[in-house]
């Protein structure tokens, strides 16, 4: 394959995401680190949490932590609560649920529309890119840097 034919590739290739709301803002995490999407359950609280940690869950016999996505990005949440949401998200070793305000769509974008995060925003470790779909600017989130430090113990059978 030609050099030029390779390029042409690259740029419709891509990844897919799923995209959500935080506040008014769209935000994307990699389709792969979603396990599934579910209604926010009923949660026991951890005593003396972190602010934006909602509690633990029961997810057909997997304890698992439940983090405010929102809270934890110091985002104003929605009024509308009747579209919140729990991404599950797979992190490997763990899963961990995040409430978000509304999942919008999954998407694929191609490798010419991912740009770099500037670094002068102070959450910027939290991001992996911007997702440029027309003249919307989608946050890549990556949920791994959100959440490392915050959720350590794995998720054990209840």
């Amino acid at each position: 394959m030609s050099d030029q034919n390779q390029s042409v590739k690259n740029a419709t290739t891509g990844l897919r995401f799923m995209e959500f709301t935080l506040g008014h803002e769209s935000y994307a995490v990699e389709l792969l680190m979603v396990k599934e999407v579910i209604i926010p359950p009923e949660m026991t609280p951890i005593p003396k949490a972190a602010p934006f940690v909602c509690g633990l869950m029961n997810l057909r016999g997997i304890v698992l932590s439940v983090i405010d996505l929102r809270k934890k990005l110091g985002i104003t949440p929605n009024d509308d609560k009747i579209h919140n949401a729990v991404i599950i998200f797979d992190l490997g070793d763990q899963l961990v649920g995040a409430v978000v305000d509304c999942i919008q769509k999954v998407v694929t974008i191609p490798q010419d529309c991912i740009k770099p995060v500037p670094d002068s925003d102070q959450n910027s470790q939290h991001f992996l890119g911007i997702l440029q779909q027309d003249k919307k600017l989608t946050m890549w989130i990556d949920p791994k840097l959100i959440l490392d430090g915050h959720v350590k113990q794995k998720n054990k059978a209840a």
